[in-house]
């Protein structure tokens, strides 16, 4: 695939709100910006298509600068049709006391997809990230149960310039039938918590996580480090892991953002 033109988009902080200063979407992406219910701003991935389709390929650029807040999701889940080889890139940049919410809807390959995505995301240390990478068996009520030929995952967090975590998950029929590896399991979270404005938001996940009891539905793992933290969550529905994410991050994002943007959303 030849290399994608870049969609822009910049945040930052005006008379006491935070602002869209610029969005430039370059196709199949486009940006939505509507007005917020708090005083971050709150941007929606969509595309033309309502989901990748064969050769898509997408390069997004986020900059939050030193105070602004936003919010960044999809309109609905991450389709990616039926035997689509496609991918997609998130550079995002969060200054000082800045905070980036990058929450979409679960990824959904059909049979026969692939799907590549990486985010890098450069933090200040004293600035904030809830990043939510979450992803299904596909469209289970269709027949396609882990029907897809590839899924790769890869996060890469810097605090200050310095890495913190580089984390990547492929999910491939090639290493092994996926039905019988998954288990009851059809739909899966990556969550990241970063920097200093969530510090005591990550002291609450990994103790809310260590009172879970080991038969709780879904499961839920968290590793907590001087940084931030890493939750993993397994779950037998798409529902059940919506759930368990919102349980994990939604009161920390409520916080931040100043109002609920799941409240209408659908």
């Amino acid at each position: 695939m030849e290399a994608p033109a870049r969609s822009l988009l910049s945040v930052a902080r005006s008379r006491g709100r935070s602002v869209v200063t610029q969005a430039r979407s370059v196709a199949p992406l486009r940006l939505l910006a509507p007005t917020s219910r708090g005083d971050a701003a709150w941007v929606y991935q969509s595309s033309l298509g309502g989901g990748f389709v064969g050769g898509d390929a997408i390069e997004l650029d986020v900059d939050v600068a030193a105070g602004a807040r936003l919010f960044l999701t999809s309109q609905a889940s991450s389709k990616v049709y039926r035997r689509a080889v496609s991918r997609c890139r998130v550079n995002a940049s969060v200054g000082a006391g800045g905070v980036l919410v990058a929450w979409p809807d679960p990824i959904a390959c059909f049979a026969g997809a692939a799907f590549d995505q990486r985010q890098r995301f450069r933090l200040a240390r004293s600035a904030g990230l809830i990043a939510v990478d979450a992803w299904t068996a596909g469209r289970v009520a269709h027949g396609e149960r882990w029907a897809f030929a590839r899924l790769a995952l890869r996060t890469e967090i810097e605090l200050d310039g310095v890495p913190v975590l580089a984390d990547a998950v492929v999910v491939s029929p090639a290493h092994g039938g996926l039905a019988a590896r998954m288990a009851d399991a059809q739909a899966f979270a990556t969550i990241a918590v970063a920097g200093e404005v969530f510090a005591s938001a990550v002291q609450t996940i990994g103790r809310a996580v260590a009172a879970r009891g080991v038969a709780a539905q879904p499961r839920i793992s968290a590793s907590v480090w001087p940084w931030g933290a890493v939750v993993r969550i397994a779950a037998a529905t798409t529902e059940q892991l919506v759930a368990g994410i919102h349980t994990m991050v939604g009161a920390s994002a409520r916080d931040v953002l100043g109002a609920d943007p799941f409240v209408r959303k659908w």
